[in-house]
């Protein structure tokens, strides 16, 4: 293979990666002035993240990420379809048993990551309830 046929073919995987990582930005890209955020941190190490655009205190909007496995991203990933287009009473009412509803059955040993999602969603409705109060 010549040098060039090197350079173009790095051009190209390079091209690839760009493309790949500004499609999942705009697609996955932050929610701005969120009325209700949370960051929780697990005891398995696992961090999930949420954010709610509430509107008429009823979830609007949902952006969430999780640096964990593929079941704490599928965890977090229920429990936040789960809170689209509820009331801040309805989510209140939703536990890690809904979650695991929406993933199916767990290992005992990931159980951890229904609850940690279910925590991150009731941190932030807490801090929407939170705000509102300081607002009044």
């Amino acid at each position: 293979m010549e040098l060039s046929g090197i350079f173009v073919a790095v051009g190209v995987v390079l091209l690839v990666v760009v493309c790949w990582f500004g499609f999942y930005y705009l697609a996955n890209s932050p929610m701005l002035s969120p009325e209700a955020t949370a960051k929780v941190v697990g005891n398995c190490g696992d961090t999930m993240e949420m954010s709610l655009r509430i509107r008429d205190d009823r979830v609007e909007k949902t952006r969430y990420s999780s640096d964990g496995c593929s079941i704490s991203q599928q965890c977090i990933e229920a429990a936040a379809m789960l809170a689209q287009g509820k009331t801040i009473e309805e989510v209140r009412k939703i536990n890690m048993m809904h979650v695991i509803d929406i993933v199916g059955d767990l290992p005992d040993s990931h159980l951890h990551c229904a609850q940690l999602a279910e925590t991150t969603l009731q941190h932030a409705i807490g801090d929407y309830v939170q705000k509102q109060r300081r607002m009044s």
